[in-house]
């Protein structure tokens, strides 16, 4: 037997945890796209976007990457 009390509980439930689907505006679209592949296998893309940011500061530093590391290491 449900009470007053808890329909009204189970009607505000409803309101709150009933959310419309998020949008982008015009990136919706691609957002889309790249969030159900990230969500299947994340780990090839989360390396290779990895390797590309080691070769950019590579590239942007040179060397001083090394010691940028040595520094970081140390203040952990």
């Amino acid at each position: 037997m449900k009470t007053k009390t808890y329909a009204r509980f189970v009607k505000r439930w409803e309101e709150v945890t009933d959310l419309p689907p998020q949008t982008l505006g015009p990136l919706t679209r691609p957002y889309k796209k790249l969030t159900k592949r990230l969500k299947v296998m994340p780990w090839p893309w989360l390396v290779g976007i990895s390797l590309i940011g080691v070769i950019g500061l590579y590239m942007i530093l040179g060397s001083a990457i090394t010691f940028l590391v040595t520094l970081l290491q140390r203040g952990f």
